[in-house]
């Protein structure tokens, strides 16, 4: 876990209700979480490091505060959510005095506990932050079109959810024809256009609203349903948008089309990492050449750009030449694999479902070298969760 995630612990004797509930609510928020009885908290605690711990107190307080009690003096820096039938002056002052730091109302209420996470999050963020610790934003773009951008930056924030099990956003920028919920088969109804054309203040809980979570356990921001809302989206909105990721995930993955706008020089500006992707054909070295020419005058540099050349198209232009002209060794070269890639686009899944190729283990090696994670240990962790995946499913 990174230092930027929270991991909770929330215990109950009404699991199908509260405790199914907690942890909907932390998976879509991208937190770590684990349900106990009331009487076992105590075992699960001692070997865990936990961030918060909600105590259900019920019909009968008097046992949860005594726990509430004991788990503050043994533990004084834990954060400890009490969650009250009773919301009685007496009852709440009882909670307080015992050591809860919150406190939410019973039955829990999904926006009130949504609202609760949160804020555990953004102190997580804010701890991190004054230890130097913050997200990543990794900007994927093509020196032209039909090189495999969108692939690259779906199946490479697949597999960094998948290698770290670390929170993951995948954000598309491809504003009129962004294609990544596709690729996802997502169906949303949100969209980064929800923050353009948003008449209150943006924050963590409104951003959350606009995300819609994958099976693979990333959180996406999708581009405008509709083609005429990406003319409200400029550079302010995306900063905002990339500024909040960048508090809330460990890794953003932004997809970008290939011209260039404002929301594309924001994400350029924000990046930790660019991807430019180019094959070996001289337009596209070019394109490619000019592209890193326009960040010297943007006054982005070229330090962050790390090169990706695709053998999809081949050309006259060999890899020595690409290197002398663009003055960078490739991070990675990707095999053809027109097949793989046109499989996965159609049928709205990473790459070849996770099994081995040579494209998907490509971008995994893309994954590893961002995430700074042996490539060895990369691809046990990678399959490992394919397979409990497929076990569960079947």
């Amino acid at each position: 876990m990174s230092d930027t995630e929270a991991k909770l612990l929330w215990a109950t004797n009404d699991e199908a209700g509260s405790g199914a509930l907690v942890l909907k609510v932390a998976g879509d928020l991208s937190l770590t979480a684990q349900i106990c009885g009331l009487r076992e908290i105590f075992d699960v605690v001692r070997p865990s490091r936990f961030d918060l711990v909600g105590v259900d107190l019920g019909m009968e307080p008097r046992e949860g505060l005594a726990m509430i009690r004991q788990l503050h003096d043994r533990f004084p820096r834990l954060t400890i959510v009490a969650a009250l039938v009773q919301s009685g002056v007496s009852t709440l002052r009882a909670a307080l005095e015992a050591g809860a730091s919150d406190m939410v109302s019973l039955p829990l209420s999904e926006h009130e506990l949504q609202k609760t996470l949160v804020k555990l999050r953004q102190s997580k963020a804010r701890e991190a932050q004054a230890r130097g610790v913050s997200g990543e934003i990794i900007t994927v773009y093509g020196a032209r079109g039909g090189l495999g951008t969108t692939t690259t930056a779906v199946n490479l924030a697949v597999n960094l959810a998948a290698i770290t099990s670390a929170s993951v956003a995948l954000a598309d920028l491809d504003l009129q024809r962004g294609d990544v919920a596709t690729f996802l088969n997502l169906s949303h109804i949100e969209s980064i256009a929800s923050i353009a054309s948003s008449s209150g203040d943006v924050d963590e809980i409104f951003l959350h609203g606009t995300l819609t979570r994958h099976a693979s356990g990333i959180s996406v921001l999708p581009a405008p349903q509709q083609i005429e809302e990406a003319d409200a989206v400029g550079l302010d909105e995306v900063k905002l948008a990339l500024r909040l990721l960048r508090s809330q995930f460990r890794h953003t993955v932004v997809d970008t089309p290939r011209t260039i706008t404002g929301a594309t020089v924001a994400a350029f500006e924000l990046a930790d990492h660019i991807l430019l992707i180019t094959d070996l054909s001289i337009p596209s070295v070019r394109a490619s050449r000019r592209f890193l020419d326009l960040l010297e005058r943007l006054n982005v540099g070229t330090a962050r750009v790390q090169l990706i050349v695709t053998e999809l198209i081949r050309g006259p232009v060999d890899l020595k030449d690409v290197t002398r002209s663009l003055g960078k060794e490739p991070l990675v070269t990707f095999p053809r694999d027109e097949i793989g890639a046109s499989q996965a686009m159609n049928s709205g899944s990473p790459l070849n479902g996770g099994k081995p190729s040579g494209l998907a283990a490509a971008v995994q090696t893309v994954a590893t070298k961002l995430a700074g994670v042996p490539q060895t240990a990369a691809r046990g962790s990678f399959f490992r969760r394919m397979f409990t995946k497929e076990a569960s499913s079947s």
